[in-house]
């Protein structure tokens, strides 16, 4: 290996947070390796230096049986490039990938208000989940639970309704940003006052993706224009009419709400003949279901890395939330949440959507919410984990892993 320059090939990410260690990950083929051995740990974090270039000699690190043993490992794993020396040429150039965002909140900033106020912000926007009311009859066990986990209906005392006008000027805002999906969600939509006034609003903004949320305690809903069904299924998981009205429906996903071994069986006897891909399972943390979140939700080390985990969502994780970012919630109240169990972004219509979309990227109660815990953050898989959410926050514990951040992946120490 001597007399050759080494770099690293744009599809490997390289990890240094976890102190003393270093991790690199191949985003096409999800394949790693690590070592806690200083002296590759300074190799690879010369690669990094801006001097380098991307590009070092082995000679300056050879004799040494850890480096010959940990770029033999790379080579193999094709996650490193190796060019031999040619007298009278100039040493080498790999450019590194790098994160590099151009729109960067902390940019937009130094530009000023007037920019962010402008066109270029409501592109951010491309979710927009509505609660119409909150009035519902049915008094269900995870009522006041499992909304605060899941997109999911909710029932209030007393209920409260969004006023047709203010919906109307809502759904007329959020056309002249990017928002591709509009969610309508109560309590039981069926009692929303204004429930025939809905068609008219779906077929009048066809560019959205509707999507109507009802529980299927509610019967076999209702339709509006173009808008797909999904349906919430919780335990006691009983067929009825109206759920076999509503599995005969092609467009109709269901949502399994889940909480022990007990009711996945089953829910899976109720959706028995069911397309899979109509049917999303969903936990729910009840305060004392979490060995079923630890059989069942943690992640180890295999199922971060299976993906393999691209070096977009990668560099997504380490600036937005990707649970979150694009997504506002507007309540019955006039409340703007970008996070459920977060504080309040503002008020609308007492500020415009894109004003609200200002304050969420400039304040971040939850679009650019990432790892950046006590444990999180000294971790090496912190960046190909999934965004914190809503599981996070009900359970109380920033990680959702059964990972020892401390542990080198394949020991080459």
């Amino acid at each position: 290996m001597k007399d050759c320059w080494f770099s690293l090939p744009e599809t490997v990410y390289v990890s240094f947070d976890n102190p003393g260690l270093v991790m690199l990950y191949h985003t096409e083929k999800g394949h790693q390796a690590s070592s806690e051995l200083p002296q590759v740990v300074e190799l690879i974090k010369d690669v990094y230096r801006p001097e380098n270039m991307g590009v070092v000699s082995l000679d300056v690190y050879l004799p040494d049986d850890g480096i010959e043993r940990f770029v033999g490992r790379l080579k193999h794993l094709e996650m490193c490039m190796t060019k031999a020396h040619v007298t009278n040429q100039p040493k080498p150039i790999h450019f590194l990938p790098i994160l590099n965002l151009q729109n960067d909140v902390e940019r937009l900033q130094e530009i000023g208000e007037a920019h962010m106020i402008g066109d270029n912000i409501s592109n951010y926007l491309t979710r927009a989940v509505i609660h119409l009311n909150t009035e519902c009859g049915k008094h269900c066990p995870q009522c006041g639970i499992a909304h605060r986990q899941t997109l999911c209906c909710t029932a209030t005392e007393p209920p409260l309704a969004m006023p047709l006008e203010r919906l109307k000027e809502l759904v007329g805002q959020l056309a002249a940003t990017s928002v591709q999906v509009i969610d309508l969600v109560g309590g039981d939509l069926r009692a929303y006052p204004h429930l025939g006034q809905l068609h008219a609003l779906v077929e009048q903004y066809p560019q959205f993706s509707w999507h109507l949320w009802q529980h299927g305690a509610n019967g076999e809903g209702f339709a509006a224009g173009k808008a797909k069904t999904d349906v919430v299924l919780s335990a006691p998981f009983e067929t009825s009419d109206g759920f076999e009205t509503l599995r005969n429906n092609p467009d109709a996903r269901f949502h399994l709400l889940v909480e022990n071994e007990m009711q996945v069986e089953q829910a899976e006897r109720l959706v028995a003949g069911i397309e899979a891909e109509r049917c999303e399972w969903v936990p729910v943390f009840n305060g004392e279901n979490l060995k079923f979140f630890e059989d069942n939700v943690f992640l180890d080390e295999d199922d971060i890395t299976s993906g393999p985990v691209s070096m977009r969502e990668i560099f997504c994780h380490q600036k937005l939330n990707t649970n979150y970012f694009g997504t506002l919630h507007f309540f019955a109240d006039g409340e703007v949440k970008a996070d459920v169990n977060a504080e309040t972004v503002g008020r609308f219509p007492d500020k415009s959507v894109l004003e609200l979309v200002y304050e969420e990227l400039t304040r971040n109660t939850a679009w650019r919410r990432i790892r950046s815990g006590e444990r999180c953050s000294v971790c090496c898989y912190r960046f190909l984990c999934p965004s914190p959410g809503n599981y996070e926050t009900a359970i109380g514990k920033e990680n959702l892993c059964k990972i020892k951040s401390t542990v080198a992946i394949d020991g080459d120490s």
